[in-house]
């Protein structure tokens, strides 16, 4: 992302949860669309932790050189996340796919990423209200 008046680690952040959510939310919609296959083994996409350190990282090195290697907020861009392949809980074909855990997974990142669209739309709001004020 720019830097400039939307490129702090702020929208950075958010934005990449937005597009982790998404992929998130892709892999729970496919894991329920193979529910009924024999041995589909479901899979998670994980990246919270990821995102936090990647955010940490980036915190601290506030007062490192310009031009550091690895400093800044590339690192949250950076973050993909680590697919998880559910391996308990196989039912007697093999499958892994639990409708229930989905839909609950379904439902949490719904939610979350809903409340990232809210954070950004406020943002937003607040900075468009601050140019307006300015004429």
């Amino acid at each position: 992302m720019p830097s400039g008046i939307t490129g702090g680690e702020s929208f950075q952040l958010l934005a990449r949860a937005l597009d982790l959510r998404q992929a998130a939310h892709e892999r729970s919609v496919e894991n329920l669309a193979h529910q009924d296959t024999p041995g589909f083994k479901a899979r998670h996409l994980e990246f919270n932790g990821a995102l936090k350190q990647a955010l940490g990282a980036t915190l601290s090195l506030k007062g490192g050189r310009p031009g550091h290697i690895g400093a800044g907020p590339n690192r949250i861009a950076q973050v993909t996340g680590e697919q998880q392949v559910v391996t308990t809980g196989a039912s007697q074909d093999g499958n892994t796919v639990s409708p229930d855990d989905e839909m609950s997974r379904l439902a949490e990142n719904t939610l979350m990423y809903n409340v990232g669209t809210q954070i950004i739309g406020a943002k937003y709001r607040a900075l468009r209200n601050v140019i307006h004020e300015g004429r």
